[in-house]
């Protein structure tokens, strides 16, 4: 954050404590642009060391857009500092979520769709459960028998020994 951009709205807040109005027109100021307000553009133009330059001269537009330029990213880093998103930002991440939200439910009910589908043919996730459960005790019978048969194959050469 640059000094002149402390001195400024250092001045301007002390300004605006003084009368309700000119806190309104403070907001409207920074809404509307610079140079909106009297009071406050001299205030600018002082902290800017704008009133240095005369306002017909060539250099005067460019020395202006800088200032202005430098007091926006300013107020930025200073909102920033508060806390405060500002309204673009907010508005912006606002139709972000909403997008996202309605994506969401619509991938959600696409997700119970395809779901009643594979119900509906015998392989949802109960019947993939139940088939996988069946498998299951298959494979242990199966391992059953192995040893019984290992089992049985070790038991002559115990006797023969």
């Amino acid at each position: 954050m640059n000094r002149h951009f402390l001195e400024f709205w250092g001045k301007a807040l002390l300004q605006a404590a003084q009368s309700q109005k000119q806190l309104e027109d403070l907001a409207k100021w920074c809404q509307r642009g610079v140079m909106s307000f009297r009071d406050f553009t001299q205030i600018f133009k002082t902290a800017y060391g704008l009133d240095q330059v005369a306002e017909n001269s060539p250099d005067f537009i460019a020395l202006w857009q800088k200032a202005e330029e430098n007091f926006r990213e300013s107020f930025n880093e200073y909102l920033n500092i508060l806390g405060v998103v500002p309204r673009e930002e907010y508005a912006a991440l606002a139709r972000r979520f909403e997008d996202a939200q309605a994506k969401l439910a619509e991938q959600e009910e696409t997700i119970k769709h395809l779901r009643r589908l594979l119900e509906d043919k015998g392989l949802g996730l109960e019947a993939t459960s139940m088939e996988f459960q069946r498998l299951i005790e298959k494979q242990g019978e199966q391992f059953q028998k192995f040893l019984q048969g290992l089992g049985e194959a070790i038991k002559p050469e115990v006797n023969q020994a």
